[in-house]
């Protein structure tokens, strides 16, 4: 049986929003399947998945990853915690509180107001590093002249 779907039909999917099976209105296809819908309900627009992500779907023969064996990967607070793990000589009490205008180097730890605790991966520019978060790595300024209203 052959789906015959058209962009700004109707489709029935997983609403990642709602979580709930629920028609959705095409907006995006490829190769005659829909790839992007919007939810008649909430109107939240996603990626069209027929089923909830918690269901096992058939993999694809072209997958590379479907020859080799089941590989771990690695969320972004566990490459954190590794990380931090490697820096345990630092003196977490000189723990610098993080601004634009400050200057740091690789492997040091700033307080972020808003991101937590990071370590800076890299120097990018004389002005930006890279820091890593619990939520995964930024691009930080650094560097910055900061000027006073007149």
């Amino acid at each position: 049986m052959k789906n015959n779907y058209t962009v700004s039909g109707p489709v029935d999917g997983w609403c990642t929003k709602c979580k709930l099976e629920l028609v959705h209105t095409i907006i995006a296809m490829a190769n005659n399947v829909p790839v992007k819908v919007k939810c008649n309900t909430c109107n939240s627009e996603h990626k069209f998945r027929a089923k909830p992500s918690g269901t096992t779907r058939p993999k694809s023969a072209t997958s590379s990853k479907s020859a080799s064996p089941a590989r771990k990967i690695k969320t972004p607070e566990a490459h954190y915690n590794e990380y931090m793990s490697r820096l345990t000589d630092y003196d977490l009490t000189r723990v610098r509180i993080y601004s634009m205008s400050g200057s740091y180097k690789k492997d040091e730890i700033i307080q972020h107001s808003k991101f937590g605790v990071g370590i800076v991966l890299s120097l990018i520019q004389n002005n930006k590093i890279e820091m890593l978060f619990k939520d995964g790595p930024r691009i930080l300024i650094q560097n910055a002249v900061i000027q006073s209203p007149p």
